[in-house]
């Protein structure tokens, strides 16, 4: 055994270290301030050349660079002929609970079991995770950690996406309780679309009876003993914590949104496929939406081909609160580009701006902190030589995390200019 436990040993040696190449930013040290750029303030408003300050890590001062009465401890960022926006938001992801797809030992997203509401996915969050820096080179430096699995998967926390530990990354902890919808329908090898109405009615008593449970739990202070999964809950009826339901169907949607209301509860749909068909529904309900993507086919055989680019603009319009989220981890790099497709169908460039920073944050419940650049709110904010909604012309130049200048890097950078030494042209 001793020789068998050697080889592994060595075999492991031999692996490749994988961790995050940046340092976490050390805590800002006097005043900065960004002049002259266009500021996208996130909240519909653009300054065209705008003065924006900040002290230990948070904003002092926003408003035309004329305004701007200099102080000699302040430095100075020059930013002419640039866009300042305020840190874009990753809502729904499970990144940094997820490293690579097809290893299961990297996978930490998902706990056993169909109803788990005490899961709390940020202490399993991996701050060394080498996706992380790869989105923050688009400007998302913000994201909502979600558990998967079950029908309730557990609890999500916003986290800021420059910290040593899952400690030091906490946003706002355990802000909302995830909901799978059950379907109606499966899904899977050789069962395509075959009739599962015994089991979806089963699935939505039971997971009424939960909620009736932890609303009786609620109404009492202490329990002996507690009871982990519904004392979680418990935040869902005091209004500190969200219900977030996953759901694509019409009327997966609206029976998510009356449970919720039955109880009392603060509603999210996250997905959102059809959420354009019941645009008035949601509005009149005050349900808002995690949209899952833009860049997407649409869902149905009937449905023009462009719908996913148009729903952004559609709930819009019916005064829908929404933000746009991406799909995978990995693709949450594309969040920019997510907002600028629906840009392009019929939303407001500044709206499409306000999907991924302001709205996000309302609806995660840290508007109050950050989202937009604003006074008194957190320098969560970075610098883009180009449109940061249009991949051909966005390059990240310079972020900030509660005023921390953060470090840039990421591998896909390093590899690059790697390549480029070895294959660069001689004379």
């Amino acid at each position: 055994m001793r020789y068998v436990y050697s080889v592994i040993v060595l075999f492991l040696l031999q692996l490749p270290v994988f961790g995050q190449l940046t340092v976490p930013a050390p805590k800002q040290e006097g005043g900065v301030v960004i002049l002259h750029a266009k500021a996208h303030l996130g909240n519909g408003q653009v300054i065209e050349d705008a003065a924006v300050a900040f002290r230990e890590g948070a904003i002092t001062f926003v408003g035309p660079a004329a305004d701007w009465r200099g102080s000699a401890d302040f430095r100075v960022i020059e930013a002419r002929g640039k866009h300042l926006y305020p840190g874009f938001i990753a809502a729904n992801t499970s990144l940094g609970l997820n490293e690579i797809e097809l290893v299961r030992a990297t996978r930490d997203e998902r706990e056993v079991g169909e109803l788990n509401p005490n899961v709390r996915a940020l202490i399993a969050y991996n701050t060394d995770s080498e996706v992380i820096p790869t989105i923050r080179s688009n400007g998302v430096l913000l994201a909502q950690i979600v558990p998967q699995g079950g029908t309730v998967a557990g609890q999500s926390s916003v986290v800021q996406l420059d910290a040593w530990n899952w400690e030091d990354a906490a946003y706002r902890t355990d802000g909302g309780i995830h909901v799978y919808w059950p379907r109606a329908t499966r899904f899977g090898f050789q069962e395509a679309g075959a009739d599962n109405t015994n089991r979806y009615a089963e699935e939505l008593a039971g997971l009424e009876l939960l909620f009736r449970e932890a609303e009786a739990y609620a109404k009492t202070k202490e329990h002996q003993p507690e009871n982990l999964k519904l004392e979680a809950m418990r935040g869902l009826f005091s209004g500190e914590k969200t219900l977030f339901v996953h759901a694509n169907d019409a009327k997966d949607i609206q029976r998510a949104v009356l449970l919720g209301e039955q109880f009392g509860l603060r509603t999210v749909i996250v997905g959102g496929r059809d959420a354009w068909m019941i645009a008035a529904f949601l509005k009149e309900k005050q349900a808002a939406v995690v949209l899952q993507k833009t860049q997407s086919l649409p869902g149905r055989e009937d449905e023009a081909v462009d719908q996913p680019f148009r729903t952004p603009s559609q709930l819009k319009e019916a005064g829908v609160l929404f933000c746009i989220s991406a799909e995978a981890f990995w693709q949450q790099r594309n969040l920019p580009f997510q907002a600028g497709q629906a840009a392009g169908h019929g939303l407001d460039r500044e709206a499409a701006v306000q999907a991924i920073t302001l709205d996000a944050a309302r609806i995660l419940g840290i508007d109050q902190t950050t989202g937009s650049i604003e006074k008194g709110k957190d320098a969560t904010l970075f610098l883009s030589t180009g449109d940061a909604l249009d991949m051909r012309s966005s390059i990240v130049e310079t972020a900030f995390i509660q005023g921390r200048q953060i470090d840039l890097d990421d591998k896909h950078k390093a590899l690059y200019k790697k390549y480029q030494a070895k294959y660069q042209v001689k004379d």
